[in-house]
């Protein structure tokens, strides 16, 4: 197994089942149940202390916090950060009883949008500790002990952060190199290797450190786990483990601040461990789920964090874009009346409009607690991140020259010193963090086609001939005669008051009606494609779009109903009805594209190209290989 779907074994083992409610699961069976999109209203008294505590954030932030500072320094002041953990910013999403603020995910949402919407660099330090820092493994995993004498601290004094990836693995979080072996006294386990990217890193004071662990199997109360041998102990495994890891201790070594194209003030670390003592006792739930707990709680920043991210930076840009199309003459004229602009601009509303419906969407179901929102939470970000990237681009084309130029700059001439051009630079961080756009999507497309692969896995497989193969045949013939015919039926119940507005029922009964074209489309790509479907990456990101479609089809139609009800704003629907079209054209378009597309002649041009076959594309340069640009302090690049 060599691909990506078939060949990460580690990442297979991980990934658990779906077994609760989900409405992607059902919806790319051709089954979406639309009430799971209608949680309970958020209590009165949690919406006020979420406003209250927004109100005080805004304050702090006009009066303490000056994000041009920090961009122009790369640092976040040290008096910002101690505000910041008086006000229990750190600590919102920590229970009370262990000094934290124990918000619910909107309001944590909430705070996050607000913050972003001033610095999204100190909104992001805020959000990692609470979303794969040490804080939500301890509560999800750990055991009271950890809860008693780490969450305190993580909520009022000291900060976390997360580290899983590596110089080597990248997004492969399943191939990790840095170990943990058991020590010949059974009290430590000794860790050495390397992480690199770990945002607020090099200020934290305990990390989330995912390690794998040399281990032999057994069995416990009758059920098979892993043991941790030790050192120089024959090992069956070698498994990704969970830990605790205090920063003081010795052998760890901060190497570098990583620097990015944006994203100045963010702390971000390329972190060496050697040697380094971790007690037995900082292991995180149990031997050999790190892999699980690490997918687990990126949720919550897949969910949660990345969206209200997106969603600040976005509304920052807004407004400042609007003067700017209404006040910037070409030819006497403010570009706000030209068409092309007007578009534009119109897209732009939609889009943010869809982005906020879908983040309010993914933090309300999040607060139930009750169901699988796994590809909730990934389309959630993936969604946002790319929306928010060309929004911003966008935004910068309408500022034209202005939208180029630094903050400073313009500010030494008097113009109005709104950086664009930093939100840009800086957007591209939540394209790529907590799970890159190109690894989420066949992620989502996976657990859409799950039913299917594990129906048919033993047929596809190629390890059955003769009669085997034969009985296998006939028991999929059977269950997918009768389920066939059931994508051809309308089984779609909108029995919710929201569901009853005409425009909201419209758009239910199509997302309905497209799930089970879906479904069937993904059948015959099955069928006629076969074990290939697993690594056919073009036909899989076509399946996520449409699920993506779909639900921010739903998302948009709810999010308008409420704002029409709550709040008595009906142009919210120009904004549904227009994602609305424009989705529809985009969801016949992959359908159709899943079944026959012309994916092969591109691909084989990147396949000729990575072979060298195309070196006239190199010649008139001075031409350098990425080696090249491998160089000591003492020795200057040169050209081959």
């Amino acid at each position: 197994m060599t691909t990506l779907l078939k060949g990460m074994e580690r990442i297979e083992e991980a990934r658990e089942r779906i077994t609760g409610s989900s409405f992607m699961a059902g919806l790319f069976e051709g089954r979406p149940n639309f009430d799971l999109l209608c949680p309970p209203d958020e209590p009165p008294e949690e919406r006020e202390a979420g406003e209250t505590y927004c109100k005080k954030m805004e304050a702090f932030l006009r009066s303490e916090v000056d994000p041009d500072e920090i961009e122009r320094t790369a640092k976040i002041p040290a008096q910002v950060l101690k505000g910041l953990f008086d006000l229990g910013a750190f600590g919102m999403k920590i229970p009370k009883q262990y000094g934290g603020l124990g918000f619910s995910y909107k309001n944590y949402g909430r705070v996050l949008t607000v913050m972003a919407s001033w610095s999204n660099i100190l909104s992001l330090t805020v959000a990692v500790p609470q979303s794969i820092g040490i804080a939500i493994p301890i509560l999800l995993f750990g055991n009271d002990a950890q809860k008693t004498k780490y969450l305190p601290r993580v909520a009022r004094e000291d900060i976390s952060a997360f580290a899983l990836t590596e110089p080597l693995t990248g997004s492969d979080a399943a191939n990790i190199r840095t170990e943990a072996v058991l020590d010949q006294t059974g009290s430590h386990f000794t860790v050495n290797g390397e992480k690199i990217w770990c945002t607020n890193g090099p200020i934290a004071r305990y990390l989330t450190l995912i390690a794998r662990v040399p281990v032999q199997r057994a069995q416990r109360d009758g059920k098979p786990v892993w043991t941790p041998v030790r050192e120089s102990n024959r090992a069956e495994d070698h498994v990704p483990t969970a830990f605790i890891l205090d920063m003081t201790t010795a052998g760890v070594q901060v190497r570098q601040r990583c620097q990015f194209e944006g994203c100045r003030g963010i702390e971000n670390g390329h972190l060496i461990f050697r040697d380094v003592q971790v007690p037995v006792d900082n292991v995180i739930g149990e031997i050999g789920k790190g892999l699980r707990y690490a997918f687990t709680i990126l949720n919550v920043g897949r969910a949660i964090s990345v969206p209200a991210l997106c969603l600040g930076m976005a509304k920052q840009a807004w407004q400042p874009t609007l003067d700017r199309a209404n006040s910037r003459l070409t030819f006497g004229r403010p570009i706000g009346e030209r068409q092309t602009q007007q578009m534009r601009i119109g897209q732009m509303a939609t889009t943010l409009f869809a982005m906020e419906a879908l983040a309010v969407l993914a933090w309300h179901l999040a607060d139930q607690k009750q169901h699988d929102i796994r590809i909730e939470a990934a389309i959630a970000k993936m969604f946002c991140s790319e929306k928010t990237i060309q929004f911003l681009k966008d935004a910068q084309i309408i500022f034209g020259g202005m939208g180029y130029e630094t903050a400073d700059s313009k500010r030494v001439r008097g113009e109005p010193a709104f950086g664009i051009e930093q939100l840009v630079r800086d957007a591209e961080m939540a394209r790529i963090g907590e799970g890159a756009t190109d690894i989420l999507r066949p992620y989502v497309a996976r657990e859409g086609l799950s039913p299917h692969l594990d129906r048919a896995g033993r047929y596809f497989g190629g390890d059955m001939t003769g009669a085997g193969k034969l009985r296998e045949f006939l028991k999929l013939l059977r269950f997918y005669f009768f389920w066939y015919l059931g994508q051809w039926k309308r089984r779609v119940r909108l029995d919710r008051p929201a569901m009853r507005h005409p425009k909201v029922r419209g758009k239910l009964v199509y997302a309905e009606r497209m799930s089970r074209r879906l479904a069937r489309a993904i059948f015959y790509a099955m069928a006629w494609h076969r074990a290939e479907l697993r690594d056919d990456q073009g036909r899989q990101n076509r399946i996520e779009a449409v699920g993506e479609d779909l639900l921010t089809i739903a998302a948009t139609a709810l999010y308008a109903e409420s704002q029409e009800r709550t709040a008595g704003n009906r142009v919210a629907w120009d904004l549904a009805d227009e994602f609305f079209r424009t989705a529809k054209q985009r969801i016949n378009t992959a359908i159709r594209e899943l079944i026959s597309n012309d994916d092969q002649p591109i691909t084989a041009i990147g396949q000729r190209a990575l072979r060298g076959e195309y070196p006239a594309l190199s010649q008139g340069i001075i031409r350098r290989t990425l080696k090249d640009y491998v160089f000591s302090r003492n020795k200057t690049p040169s050209a081959s």
